[in-house]
């Protein structure tokens, strides 16, 4: 990853994961991902749990009342301050306080005009985040039935080149880009839902190539997460979402397992 000087702004910087029980949460990340754990203090002294692989940090848990639809994806921002001004003019909430942890920076909840909630990140000069590799994120996508709001806003916050891969009618999915390198996706959901779905960022995780892609879904499986929609193939590779015991959805990834033709996932009509 780049350095925090280098770190180009709306790029993804770090992932979030409230959960109601931590003990449980560690305990399934660790049988999927073969996460460790450590537990840090914020600036007000309260616990933050950060996920680690061989040494790498790769994720962050925090204690969390209720279910949790979704992983919280944050993303980098040079000015926690002005970006926050920035999302109000753009028509976007600004939910809670900032919060200063160390080894990362200073981060905030947002939500999108439609009602997404992403987080902003202005990294520390310590801070350190490992992705790409197997474990760890490598990929997120926006899932929401307002896509041209969600264009628009992000591309004005962070100043997203964006390009449609599909057909932009039946089905709808662009690419945001930072410098010419791919970081997001943004996805229509099917217009055709017989109910209203909530937006929702999917984090997706890479599988360890020396487990395999069937082994690491059965360990997932087997240590109760919920089968989403079937396995599909995309040009970044074989993917399958899921929910973990808790509900949370999250999506595990073969980058090795890419299809050229375009095949979208099916959609999932479930709210939980």
């Amino acid at each position: 990853m780049p350095s925090t000087s280098t770190l180009p702004v709306g790029q993804p910087c770090w992932a979030e994961l409230p959960t109601p029980d931590l003990g449980s949460t560690q305990d399934f990340y660790r049988s999927v991902l073969g996460w460790d754990f450590e537990t840090r203090r914020d600036d007000k002294g309260a616990e933050y749990t950060v996920a680690t692989l061989f040494g790498e940090t790769v994720a962050g848990l925090r204690a969390h009342d209720g279910q949790v639809r979704d992983w919280t994806l944050y993303l980098a921002v040079a000015d926690l301050a002005r970006s926050a001004h920035q999302v109000r003019r753009f028509g976007g909430s600004v939910l809670e306080e900032p919060q200063v942890l160390p080894g990362l920076g200073a981060k905030v909840l947002i939500d999108d005009p439609s009602g997404a909630t992403v987080g902003l990140c202005q990294p520390a000069r310590d801070w350190s985040f490992t992705v790409g590799l197997p474990g760890s994120l490598v990929w997120a996508e926006l899932v929401t039935p307002r896509p041209t709001l969600a264009d628009r806003f992000f591309g004005a916050l962070f100043g997203y080149e964006q390009q449609q891969i599909a057909d932009g009618t039946r089905v709808d999915h662009v690419i945001w880009y930072v410098e010419g390198e791919s970081v997001l996706a943004r996805v229509r959901m099917n217009l055709d839902s017989a109910e209203p779905v909530p937006p929702r960022w999917i984090a997706h995780f890479a599988i360890d190539p020396d487990v395999g892609f069937d082994e690491t879904l059965e360990r997932a499986r087997a240590a109760g997460a919920r089968l989403r929609f079937k396995p599909y193939g995309s040009s970044i590779g074989k993917v399958v979402v899921l929910s973990d015991p808790l509900g949370t959805r999250f999506a595990l990834i073969d980058p090795s397992q890419v299809v050229n033709e375009y095949d979208s996932p099916p959609e999932d009509p479930y709210d939980d």
